[in-house]
């Protein structure tokens, strides 16, 4: 898979722009603040100047593009399971620091399994009843132990909470090697129907719960094979399922708007996509695209197929990647050139046109290992708890997450920039505020210029810090 990295400054760039600077102290500014973190501490206010001769980034808000959704994270049973080893208020301290909108990354759409993922505690589907084609014994009673009240945490401190669906396998009976791990969905008419009816029923009993869920994906990462929960589908498989079964079910079920097609996490699977987009009939059952991992790499065909369609990021590159070389096989990364690579993710998504970024996991325990039973892997998460110590750890990449999620509002609309460092990604607020966000890839500290309605804005930033400039009107 293709991988992005954060892009740094030319050191003959730097030199370049310290000459042009002035010696003289510039004024304070008095209609913009900046917000900057270290990567290990919270976002602390710095003082922004105004004035200079030369710009690292130039901002025009009168272009706008896309309006940002949200951004957001995975509910899991390992995540809750580990945040079960703190006190009541240890454990509200973090929710509150993951959804609070003032306190907190203020995230709002959120990814929720249907079924084992593969940060399950074991593994299970929704209905493991042999041949139940009826769905008689269909149930949510195992989210019930711990993804709901992960779930009701989180509502505490975001009540305009989100939730989205995703089966990383159907019910073993469905497919082609009666295993949770791998194998095919089974093409047979009875099957799809069943598995139709399997996706609308988890959405209407998330619904009888009150918990806010709008939609769900057909299957993550279809052509990904794997020794934890897993299905390959072909892509006529999709396309009959998508067009014949799960579209005209939810149609009659009054689940309008609730179907996403994805995930996709690779070029390969652009022909799963391709036949839904290019029929018109298919199409009009589904009202987003989710994409993770390589998956950008699919959106200018996207793009050229339906200019409309909503593309959402679903699932940020956990790190720690097990097929290079250097893999830890013990313990997750989750350091500070994570939160950079994370960071550059997140710029090139949104740059290129999704309306929501979404994490993977929002917090695992010290080991942050998955269900692989071949290759286990210790993937990164925002927040790490040490179920024996019993502390909480903050990592990088919460921060670098952070400086979009606490400062990009929802109905905020990305901005044009440009100019030499393109460490930096800008926005519209609703309230009519200029947010750009901000990495600092040197390892020295600097002052980033961004020029904003003929204005030129200094923040000063330590080195590998993340922050965002806001500029009102």
């Amino acid at each position: 898979m293709k991988r992005r990295t954060v892009v740094a400054l030319s050191v003959l760039a730097a030199l370049a722009l310290a000459a042009c600077a002035s010696d003289r102290p510039l004024p304070e500014a008095t209609n913009a603040t900046a917000y900057v973190s270290d990567g290990s501490s919270p976002f602390k206010e710095v003082i922004v100047t105004v004035g200079g001769k030369t710009a690292d980034v130039v901002v025009d808000p009168a272009r706008t593009r896309q309006t940002i959704e949200g951004f957001g994270g995975a509910f899991n049973e390992k995540g809750w399971e580990a945040l079960l080893s703190l006190s009541e208020a240890e454990r509200s301290a973090v929710m509150e620091r993951l959804f609070d909108p003032t306190e907190g990354l203020a995230l709002r759409i959120c990814r929720v399994p249907i079924g084992a993922s593969d940060y399950a505690l074991d593994r299970y589907t929704d209905d493991e009843s042999p041949n139940d084609y009826e769905m008689k014994g269909f149930s949510i009673a195992r989210d019930r132990r711990l993804l709901i009240p992960f779930i009701r945490a989180a509502l505490a401190y975001q009540p305009e909470l989100k939730l989205w669906g995703s089966a990383w396998t159907p019910p073993t009976w469905m497919k082609t090697n009666n295993a949770y791990d791998g194998g095919s969905l089974r093409s047979d008419p009875r099957v799809y129907a069943a598995y139709a009816a399997y996706l609308a029923d988890f959405i209407k009993a998330y619904r009888a719960e009150g918990l806010p869920l709008d939609l769900v994906a057909v299957q993550n990462e279809p052509l990904i094979e794997q020794h934890y929960p897993s299905c390959l589908w072909t892509p006529e498989q999709y396309h009959t399922f998508v067009l014949s079964y799960m579209g005209p079910l939810f149609a009659k079920e009054g689940l309008e708007n609730a179907i996403m097609l994805g995930t996709f996490n690779e070029g390969d699977e652009l022909p799963h996509a391709q036949g839904v987009l290019s029929d018109p009939q298919a199409r009009g059952y589904v009202s987003v695209v989710g994409l993770q991992w390589s998956g950008i790499d699919l959106i200018p065909t996207f793009r050229f197929l339906d200019k409309g369609m909503p593309l959402w990021e679903t699932e940020t590159d956990c790190g720690n990647w097990p097929w290079r070389p250097g893999f830890n096989p013990e313990r997750p990364q989750n350091d500070i050139s994570y939160a950079a690579y994370t960071w550059g993710l997140m710029r090139d998504y949104l740059e290129a046109g999704v309306s929501v970024y979404e994490m993977w996991n929002m917090v695992l325990d010290q080991h942050g290992m998955n269900l692989d039973v071949v290759r286990p892997w210790p993937q990164n998460s925002a927040i790490v708890v040490d179920t024996t110590a019993k502390r909480v750890a903050y990592t990088p990449m919460y921060y670098a997450f952070g400086s979009f999620s606490k400062f990009v509002p929802p109905g905020s609309k990305l901005a044009a920039s440009g100019g030499m460092d393109s460490n930096a990604v800008s926005f519209v607020r609703p309230d009519g505020a200029v947010v750009v966000v901000l990495y600092n890839a040197y390892l020295q500290e600097r002052t980033i210029h961004v020029r904003i309605h003929g204005k030129i804005y200094g923040t000063q930033m330590g080195g590998s810090s993340f922050g965002a400039l806001v500029v009102k009107p």
